[in-house]
């Protein structure tokens, strides 16, 4: 026997989506303040802050902080930065907190003793950490808040113990070997945490908190700088008291592309960010149809960051010796030159060369919008998963390996003392209008321009929302992979269309969902009525807050 039905049917949710696959990936909403970083603790602490009255930079720095507390792996007082500072009135400032090579370096010595490379964990590898300088200089420029507040909710996280994820028990586990072979494991209990542990850092309290009351002169001289020069020592290594007393932040100006209607700004080298500006401009060098996942759309984008990535492997240096000005990457030239090229093939990945080294890194970014409209993108890393796994105990931190990312004996980027490696750190702000409009970042190496390429096509171009972006499956041009550059690809991109990226040459190889090597990223968007629309990557242990 049928009941009969009565009423009206109520259609799904999903049926008013306009991507009904990402229904679910939904962004946070604010007017007032917004701050979005890869772990969620770090997030409440800045957004904290912003509701305390802080502006921007205050709450870059206290979730900075935070970060390094939270996330050792990715970074830490031992790493670098590069910050983005919008004012509201558009103006945009760029500062490099990132560490120079000893004085003392010596690729000649390192060739001698038959290294073809950099040892990536050696203390040859350890350049002067940035990062905490980065702090004291976007401080003293734009600050409202005292340091000694803004650090203090990370000291308190690190003592009391900060619940460990299964992201940050991974990354112990996959560092295990190293780390004890570096006696580092003694920072937090001698052994690897479990995970829903408290992960207490009493040091790196102490640390910060002194940090807080001195200034950045508390980790750059005195006892803490004889730590540090004491633990390269002991790795081999040639970073002295002095090299890090000699250390200081540079404010540069930021590099500036157009695409779409937006003006995108990102950091100038040794960053990598003019990789980005290239990759944009190749992109609208073609005229390409409206579809942002046709083959001929996805084949573009690829083949512009395969061109991309070759030219900044073949140029980026210290800013001190590029060979040519750095504007011309991106300039008409160079567009209308990979137009000419440009074809239904696998023609600039075919060309790329592979590489042992590791391409993908480990980085946190994280950015804050205040009520008034600054905006802050920083980055900050200690390269490798624990950077160089040398331990400073005194400070209960590991210290960064930039420094292998120096060649021994190539025509760019080659040690020399006083250099600055190059970097893959590149934050991003977009204007629209000339008002800060998109802030976004992600980790991830050689990923990190890649994933930038294709939020800000899915934000331009695909209609998507920020959280709809960083959630949208992506794909990612590894040049370690074995046999050669290969493109990795994650669960839930058409078949159809893989079949066809294969066709014109290309050598997939598919994934599954939110794969952590694709990057962690994090967007703020801001309306032009000051609604800002926030997200954070479902790839991370972040979220987004908001008030």
């Amino acid at each position: 026997m049928s009941i009969p039905q009565s009423g009206p049917t109520w259609p799904h949710l999903d049926a008013y989506e306009q991507f009904p696959q990402l229904a679910g990936h939904r962004p946070v909403l604010g007017t007032r303040g917004m701050v979005s970083s890869p772990h969620a603790m770090a997030s409440t602490i800045g957004c904290d802050v912003l509701k305390a009255g802080g502006n921007a930079v205050d709450a870059a720095i206290a979730t900075s902080a935070a970060l390094m507390v939270a996330c050792p792996m990715q970074c830490g007082p031992g790493g670098d930065a590069f910050w983005l500072i919008a004012e509201p009135s558009g103006e945009v400032h760029a500062l490099d907190a990132s560490g120079r090579a000893s004085r003392h370096a010596d690729a000649g010595r390192l060739l001698a003793q038959g290294h073809p490379a950099i040892p990536p964990r050696s203390g040859f590898a350890v350049t002067a950490p940035g990062a905490i300088d980065g702090w004291s200089a976007a401080h003293r420029r734009f600050a409202s808040q005292p340091l000694a507040g803004l650090l203090e909710p990370a000291a308190a996280l690190a003592e009391g113990g900060v619940v460990v994820s299964r992201h940050l028990h991974a990354s112990f586990q996959i560092c295990t070997a190293e780390l004890a072979a570096k006696d580092a494991l003694r920072l937090w209990g001698g052994k690897g945490p479990r995970v829903y542990d408290r992960l207490k850092q009493p040091a790196l309290a102490a640390l910060l908190r002194g940090i807080g009351r001195n200034g950045a002169g508390h980790f750059y001289g005195g006892a803490m700088a004889g730590a540090v020069a004491r633990a390269v020592a002991t790795a081999g290594g040639w970073l002295d008291e002095a090299d890090l007393a000699a250390h200081a932040s540079d404010w540069v100006a930021p590099l500036q592309g157009r695409f779409r209607d937006l003006d995108v700004l990102t950091t100038p080298p040794s960053s990598q960010g003019f990789s980005l500006l290239m990759a944009l401009g190749f992109v609208e060098s073609v005229p390409s149809g409206t579809g942002r996942f046709e083959l001929a759309n996805l084949h573009l984008e690829i083949e512009a960051v395969a061109a991309a990535l070759a030219e900044r492997d073949a140029i980026n240096d210290d800013r001190a010796r590029l060979a040519v000005p750095i504007e011309r990457t991106w300039g008409s030239e160079r567009r209308v030159a990979f137009a000419r090229a440009f074809g239904m093939q696998a023609r600039s990945v075919a060309g790329m060369q592979g590489t042992d080294r590791i391409t993908r890194g480990d980085t946190a970014h994280l950015c804050v919008v205040d009520g008034s409209g600054m905006a802050v993108s920083l980055i900050q890393s200690l390269f490798f998963d624990f950077g160089a796994c040398i331990p400073v105990p005194e400070g209960g931190f590991v210290l960064q390996n930039r420094g292998a990312a120096f060649t021994l004996d190539g025509p760019v980027a080659r040690l020399a003392p006083g250099m600055r490696p190059p970097n893959t750190l590149m934050p991003t702000i977009a204007l629209r209008e000339g008002k800060p409009a998109i802030v976004l970042g992600c980790m991830g190496g050689d990923g990190q321009m890649q994933a930038q390429l294709q939020l800000l096509l899915d934000l331009c171009d695909g209609g998507l929302d920020p959280q709809q972006a960083v959630s949208r499956p992506r794909w990612y041009l590894d040049r370690s992979a074995p046999g050669g550059p290969r493109l990795m690809m994650e669960d839930g991109l058409d078949e159809v269309l893989i079949d066809g990226l294969r066709g014109v040459g290309h050598k997939v190889e598919r994934l599954g969902r939110f794969e952590d090597r694709m990057g962690h990223a994090q967007i703020i968007a801001i309306r032009d009525d000051g609604v800002l629309v926030g997200a954070a990557d479902p790839r991370s242990d972040g979220q987004v807050a908001a008030f």
